[in-house]
C-alpha cells in the first residue's frame, strides 16, 4: 500500500507525532551519550578524568539540539518558502 499524502490542514494522528517527537529525542539523548563516551575513552587515555567527559557531553548536547532545532524549526521554514516560491511562479 502506498504512501498517503496529507494536506496542509489535516491534523497528524496522536501516536505519529508522539513517534515523531520521540524519534527527535531519542536522537539528542543518543548523540549526548556518544560524544560523552568518546570524551570518556578520551579522558582515560589522557588522563585528564573529567575534562572530556565533560566537553564531550556538552558537545553532543549541542549537536543533538542543532538537530532537532534545523528539524523542528528551519527546514520547515524552508519548505514554506520553497512553497511560496513556487505558488507565486504559478500565479504568473
Amino acid at each position: 500500500m502506498g504512501r498517503m499524502s496529507r494536506s496542509r490542514g489535516d491534523p497528524e494522528s496522536p501516536l505519529v507525532t508522539l513517534a515523531r517527537f520521540s524519534g527527535h529525542g531519542l536522537t539528542w539523548a543518543m548523540s549526548t551519550g556518544f560524544f560523552l563516551f568518546l570524551g570518556w575513552l578520551l579522558d582515560g587515555r589522557v588522563g585528564t578524568v573529567p575534562l572530556f567527559t565533560l566537553l564531550g557531553a556538552f558537545l553532543g548536547a549541542a549537536a543533538g539540539f542543532y538537530y532537532i532545532l534545523q528539524q523542528l524549526v528551519f527546514l520547515p521554514r524552508e519548505a514554506e518558502k520553497q512553497r511560496a516560491r513556487e505558488h507565486e511562479d504559478t500565479r504568473e
